[in-house]
């Protein structure tokens, strides 16, 4: 039952209370002493129930609120199916001849158990609990006293209604206040209909029996055992084993609730189990198409409960579960692809997928799907899962609950899905982490992507090809734009690579592919060629990112610092010479010291920018080309390697080009800086400038003494002279033309044109810092 079945408290006298006011009034009166035998009414002077059955009327208020709990207490173990705990409880409290009247039951049996009188037992159960029932429903209000949710009624009818279990007496019993639920009353309809086929059962042998014994003119082996079924008239008509038929009484009965619950949903599908698998399979098919055509949460419990309803029947009758039919309107590739239970746990899916609450289940019922279904479902999933504790959940329950392997193809799945997302659509989701300063939401939310592959190493392999993917996607979308705008706007690919990607991703990636244990494989693994093609496509990336770096610093750097500066000299000519000559000297080192400062910040930037760039441009193998040919034909022919050469190529053909410009404005900025250097020196200092600047000169060049004679090999070799960075720059012709480098080929022909015409200007400008009486003649 609903509510726990407390005994009353325990006693061996009955009635204690009445007996006691009995007692008190033949003592008040002067009469004899009640005899405990006696009829109550001779008891009684007040005009009580004249009816036999109706013994609560002469109860004292106490006593029958305990009888009606001891009653109440025995209708639940009589439905609980423990019989001999109620007789039990009814002799403890001191009424043991409740006992002896709910135990005629039994049938006869050949050893003499049993009762030989059954038929009239039942007849006049019924007959008493019929008259109970009348008397019960006119006064059908409860004592007040609550148990739980369960009403306490009158003691006259809790008896009646387990006297209507005892006799088959359905239709008393679904009239009786004591059955107040649906459940209740199903019981008792079943428990009827066990009991009519019984009867039945007895009445048929007892007829076979009769004939045989007027056949072969003999009689019963043992007198008694002979069973009548009564009155016909009077004896119970079940429907034949036709519970659908039985359980339609409820929907008649005259207690409200039963006939409000008997609606219920969930109620019609435990009438559907009860009835055979006809009904059930109409109202499991009528319940999954309501669910299925529902668009809100609302129905979110019935959704609940219709799926695992299904869940259920699939693992008891997995051939019933098949033949249950799709809901009407559905497109043929559908019906062809789909199962009903297929349908459900998709929907139940996406109801847990759209709850954050619930996400820690979708994996238990997305693993219930087959594997395609399973690898779309999860992978559409996870892509919402943004938290990092929420994404080491989702993926070791994938893990646990998967097919092995699965959780490869899905991470696969969810992650290239990010890194290709549409950036107009987007929208931040619940739980999604802000984005860097910065940095757009967007690709904050696809530099995060990667993250799903760094938490096992044997995804290492794959979490570099998405690397890679998201770093193409960021240099492709600067391809075609002007140079001088998307230079400045590599902030993005710069913060993934430092940021976000874990320092060991080369490591792991190549460890795993190399040392990789073929027990312990992946799904699909990545081959050594293709890992070192990628590690040379990473690598390649970051050595631009860094160079571009440098290439800003350093614009940054000569914006900042002018070349160009006035002198702090005096002209006094009421000084003595040597004095003047002493300060003019004196001038000349601090203005020289003050270049050489100048000199120092804008060479250490132009050197790394030039060394950064210079190494892209020399890169090993050629920057983005593939260092490794021994793909397999799978590796060349996919539709993704093909996608992927394609970007390189667009790529190259972009981004060549503007490093060899990025570092020729390098060289050429620097060694125009340097000019206004020289220029400033010789206009401020006129003949002394020539010696201050072989000076300057030479304190850059690293094979210089203090005590070597000034040379003019210094406008060449000297870091701070201008000849320096435009011989420099003259020598990008061989780095262009090597065939190793594979640079040229990524120029076309007005690319390859201005860059000549830049060659050619360098040469000019080197002549001309290089040549000492243009140089030292401004």
């Amino acid at each position: 039952g609903e509510d726990a079945m407390l005994p009353p408290p325990r006693r061996r006298t009955m009635w204690p209370g009445t007996l006691a006011q009995l007692k008190r009034q033949r003592v008040g009166s002067g009469t004899k002493l009640f005899h405990p035998d006696a009829p109550l009414q001779s008891a009684f002077d007040c005009n009580r129930s004249s009816s036999p059955v109706d013994v609560s009327s002469f109860l004292a208020p106490d006593d029958e609120a305990d009888d009606a709990r001891l009653m109440r207490a025995c209708l639940m173990l009589f439905q609980s199916g423990r019989v001999e705990e109620a007789t039990k409880l009814v002799d403890d409290c001191g009424q043991p001849w409740r006992a002896a009247s709910w135990t005629g039951g039994e049938p006869l049996s050949a050893d003499g158990s049993g009762n030989p009188a059954r038929a009239s037992w039942k007849r006049q159960c019924r007959e008493i609990s019929r008259r109970m029932s009348q008397i019960a429903n006119a006064d059908a209000s409860s004592t007040g006293e609550n148990a739980g949710s369960r009403r306490l009624y009158s003691s006259l009818a809790y008896e009646a209604a387990i006297l209507s279990l005892l006799s088959d007496d359905v239709d008393s019993a679904l009239r009786n206040p004591a059955f107040w639920t649906w459940e209740d009353g199903v019981h008792a309809v079943l428990r009827s209909e066990l009991g009519i086929i019984e009867d039945d059962v007895l009445r048929s042998h007892n007829s076979a029996r009769v004939e045989a014994c007027e056949q072969g003119g003999g009689h019963f082996p043992y007198p008694g055992t002979e069973f009548s079924g009564g009155e016909d008239g009077n004896m119970p008509r079940g429907n034949y084993g036709n519970l659908g038929a039985a359980l339609q009484k409820l929907q008649a009965s005259p207690i409200e609730r039963i006939r409000e619950e008997a609606g219920d949903p969930f109620r019609n599908g435990m009438t559907s189990f009860l009835v055979g698998q006809g009904a059930l399979k109409e109202f499991i098919e009528e319940c999954a198409a309501l669910s299925l055509e529902a668009e809100n949460d609302d129905e979110a419990c019935f959704l609940r409960f219709i799926t695992h309803l299904i869940l259920y029947v699939d693992t008891v009758l997995p051939e019933f579960c098949a033949q249950l039919a799709l809901p009407s309107g559905l497109d043929a590739v559908t019906e062809s692809i789909y199962s009903l239970r297929e349908l459900l746990i998709l929907k139940y899916v996406a109801h847990l997928s759209s709850r954050r609450d619930l996400w820690p289940h979708v994996a238990l019922y997305t693993s219930l799907l087959s594997s395609d279904n399973v690898l779309d479902t999860y992978s559409s999933f996870l892509i919402r899962v943004h938290g990092d504790r929420e994404r080491r959940m989702a993926l070791k329950q994938a893990r646990d609950l998967f097919p092995e392997g699965l959780d490869v193809y899905i991470l696969r799945n969810v992650v290239r899905g990010m890194v290709m997302c549409d950036k107009e659509n987007f929208a931040r989701e619940v739980g999604e982490p802000g984005a860097l300063a910065g940095i757009a939401p967007v690709d904050a939310r696809m530099m995060r992507s990667v993250h799903w592959l760094c938490y096992y190493p044997e995804h290492g392999p794959d979490a570099l090809v998405c690397a890679n993917m998201l770093l193409r996607r960021f240099l492709l979308s600067h391809v075609g734009e002007d140079p001088d705008a998307s230079d400045r706007d590599l902030y993005a690919p710069k913060v993934f690579v430092e940021k976000i990607l874990p320092k060991d991703l080369i490591t792991v990636a190549v460890d795993q592919c190399q040392g990789e244990d073929e027990e312990e494989a992946v799904p699909g693994p990545i081959s050594p060629p293709l890992v070192q093609n990628l590690e040379a496509e990473f690598l390649s990336i970051k050595s631009y990112l860094e160079a571009h770096t440098k290439y800003v610093q350093f614009l940054d750097a000569i914006a900042k610092t002018s070349p160009c500066h006035t002198s702090s000299r005096l002209v006094d000519g009421s000084r003595p010479r040597h004095e003047t000559e002493i300060a003019d000297k004196m001038e000349r080192n601090a203005f020289r010291q003050k270049k050489m400062g100048l000199c120092k910040i804008i060479v250490e930037f132009a050197n790394r920018a030039s060394d950064t760039l210079t190494a892209v441009l020399t890169f090993a193998g050629g920057w983005l080309v593939d260092v490794d040919s021994n793909l397999t034909d799978e590796e060349i022919d996919s539709e993704e390697a093909k996608a992927r050469s394609e970007e390189l190529e667009a790529i190259r053909s972009s981004f060549v080009p503007r490093a060899v410009l990025m570092l020729e404005e390098v060289l050429d900025k620097t060694a125009m800086w340097l000019e206004q250097i020289a220029y400033d020196t010789l206009a401020q200092f006129e003949g002394a400038s020539k010696d201050m600047l072989l000076t300057l000169y030479g304190s850059f060049n690293e094979t210089y003494r203090s005590n070597d004679d000034l040379t003019m090999d210094l406008l060449v070799t000297s870091r701070a002279a201008p000849g320096y960075w435009h011989k420099k720059a003259l020598s990008l012709a061989s780095v262009v033309a090597n065939d190793g480098n594979g640079l040229h080929e990524t120029f076309d022909n007005v690319e390859m044109e201005g860059f000549l015409k830049l060659m050619a200007e360098h040469a000019y400008k080197l002549n001309r810092c290089t040549n000492s009486q243009n140089f030292f003649d401004y």
